[in-house]
């Protein structure tokens, strides 16, 4: 996943933290509903909450204790009620068609789908050689298109996962784009402007009592 990253990379780290443990949603907890998984994947973002506090720590270090404490808060919220569900209904909806293969039919009907395509492949050739409009009079054209029905189902699913991984990283990019629109907001705001005064002020003042102590310590 690739764009403009806030938090050293918190959202995408994430969603491929949840990628990697997707395995472990139940089949039946997909069909009944989004509750289940939404729980399942909530306490693996459980586990990654200590981690954020840091990175927030680390990437904002000008923000007050509790401007940081409100800043972590906007974070969570955005993850837990934006980023989780939406991860949630992509992730619902691609796992059982990966599970399958991204076949039409079940698992035992899969080689019965690609030969239905390959004769599907064959009717279209053979309607294409017939037609008088198409200039395709060689028979021997039939094979190309009876060969491309069979592989209609591996060409669905490079289809599928490139879908698939374009949506997570536009839900990455949002993400991150709010992140930053939240980090513009503050760092212009009238509180930000003097909560970043008066840090500027005392970290004057304390160079000026240190230079001070410093020449009370030469005179003696």
């Amino acid at each position: 996943m690739r764009g403009i990253q806030t938090l050293d990379g918190f959202f995408d780290s994430l969603v491929q933290s949840f990628e990697n443990c997707r395995a472990g949603l139940n089949d039946e907890a997909m069909k009944a509903n989004m509750a289940e998984p939404l729980r399942f994947f909530s306490d693996l973002y459980e586990k990654e909450v200590p981690r954020l506090v840091d990175v927030i720590r680390l990437q904002e270090p000008h923000l007050s204790p509790a401007a940081r404490q409100e800043y972590f808060r906007t974070v969570d919220d955005l993850v837990r009620k934006v980023l989780l569900p939406a991860y949630v209904r992509l992730a619902v909806r691609f796992t059982p068609r990966e599970r399958n293969d991204f076949y039409l039919l079940a698992e035992p009907f899969h080689g019965l789908e690609r030969i239905g395509w390959s004769l599907l492949g064959l009717l279209l050739g053979a309607g294409a050689v017939a037609a008088p409009f198409i200039p395709l009079w060689e028979k021997s054209w039939m094979l190309p298109f009876l060969i491309g029905g069979f592989f209609v189902p591996d060409l669905r699913r490079l289809l599928v996962l490139r879908k698939y991984e374009s949506e997570l990283n536009r839900l990455v990019a949002r993400a991150d784009r709010e992140v930053l629109r939240i980090d513009t907001a503050y760092l212009t705001s009238t509180e930000a402007l003097t909560e970043r005064e008066e840090t500027e002020n005392a970290a004057e003042q304390g160079r000026v009592g240190g230079a001070q102590a410093a020449q009370r310590g030469d005179l003696s």
